[in-house]
């Protein structure tokens, strides 16, 4: 079973730094955006509470 992606809400600065090749692919170009922490991202998966940015 493949694993679940952590959501965005959970990266720490660490997470951040080692994988920022990812995080920036996710978070270029954002659609969505979090009510909880603020945190932008292309896809609402990655976001615990997304609304989208109009």
């Amino acid at each position: 079973m493949a694993k679940k992606a952590k959501r965005l809400c959970k990266w720490k600065e660490d997470d951040i730094v080692k994988k920022f090749d990812k995080f920036a692919s996710i978070v270029k170009n954002p659609a969505f955006a979090c009510k909880k922490c603020g945190r932008v991202a292309v896809k609402k998966k990655w976001l615990h509470k997304p609304t989208e940015l109009k």
